[in-house]
């Protein structure tokens, strides 16, 4: 019964922190050859990771054409996050008529890198975003998309990964319910 407390205690401690986060990495793997995003689904890398989380870990991936080679040989991917309370993040309004273009220029970006916004933010879609006006993203104040590789470990195959750890579990629930 203390256990099941100490796993609730430390997810609702990690869910608390969803306000101020950033893209870390905890494990990270670099590409043998020019790899697409599909490469990763089907794991034709040696490692499988799903499009949604490799744009989610790695936002400056642009994975609208999913067969086309974008990720050249030698570039880190992150594969396995970690979260921590990063003052680097903030929050925007969408204001109305506002187009992803719009939002990317005011957010520091170029207009054709929209993608990253709509990476960065799971609930953020370009084709909805007149719809979502008055809803906060997520955003990075420097501009800066690039995961953070100071803490993270090369891995070759999945069997690498850090799985077997319980804070690898509860980022993952942090992942996916942020």
């Amino acid at each position: 019964m203390k256990s099941v407390f100490f796993v609730v205690a430390v997810a609702l401690l990690v869910i608390a922190q969803i306000n101020a986060y950033s893209v870390n990495c905890k494990n990270h793997f670099v590409t043998k050859t020019n790899a697409s995003c599909m490469d990763f689904q089907l794991g034709r890398t040696g490692l499988r990771v799903r499009i949604n989380d490799l744009t989610g870990m790695n936002p400056l991936i642009n994975c609208n054409d999913v067969d086309r080679k974008v990720i050249k040989k030698g570039t880190r991917i992150c594969v396995l996050p970690y979260f921590d309370n990063n003052k680097t993040i903030d929050k925007y309004t969408i204001r109305k008529k506002m187009t992803c273009s719009d939002l990317a220029k005011k957010l520091g970006l170029k207009p054709n890198q929209a993608y990253v916004i709509d990476n960065f933010n799971r609930a953020l879609t370009c084709e909805i975003i007149k719809k979502q006006a008055g809803n906060e993203i997520d955003y990075c104040i420097d501009g800066n998309y690039r995961p953070n590789f100071s803490r993270s470990k090369r891995v070759y195959k999945e069997e690498d990964m850090d799985y077997n750890n319980w804070l690898y579990w509860m980022n993952i629930i942090f992942y996916y319910f942020h």
